[in-house]
């Protein structure tokens, strides 16, 4: 298994690039409030807000990811890592949010620092992120996503 420590940013890192109708202020409160997030990825408690430490939650709190937020320069929200139990590969991983306006929106342009083809859950994660980015499009557009509500399969 790889760990972070191994890593080196790579144009193998998971990217995606999404485009929303809504402006960039909507979409960076998504990315900026525990409320935001609950609503677009899963349960979340603590502070999203710079140098804030927050849980996001998934299958029953049985999945657990620690993430600490970063400063970073304007219409960048930054997050590393800190704590995963079952995907040990992410711990000091970082995931990167470029949100700029675009036309009479937004684009996002998003890389997950160090989540790779070589790690054990690239395949999950990725369909993960898929879904979870699809999702954020949604909530920020509508105000209606599709986060992970902890129930189970």
């Amino acid at each position: 298994m790889t760990t972070a420590p191994d890593r080196t940013e790579t144009s193998q890192d998971f990217v995606s690039t999404k485009a929303f109708r809504a402006p960039p202020e909507s979409v960076l409160a998504a990315l900026r409030t525990v409320e935001g997030i609950t609503d677009w990825w899963g349960p979340t408690t603590g502070s999203a807000e710079v140098e804030g430490t927050f849980e996001v939650s998934f299958a029953e709190h049985e999945q657990v990811i620690v993430l600490h937020v970063e400063p970073a320069e304007e219409g960048k929200v930054v997050w590393t890592v800190e704590e995963t139990p079952r995907t040990p590969e992410w711990v000091g991983t970082t995931i990167v949010f470029d949100v700029t306006a675009s036309g009479d929106g937004t684009a996002l342009h998003f890389r997950h620092h160090g989540l790779t083809p070589q790690l054990e859950c690239f395949d999950m994660c990725h369909a993960g992120w898929t879904h979870y980015l699809s999702s954020l499009v949604s909530y920020a557009d509508t105000g209606q996503g599709q986060p992970s509500r902890n129930k189970a399969a």
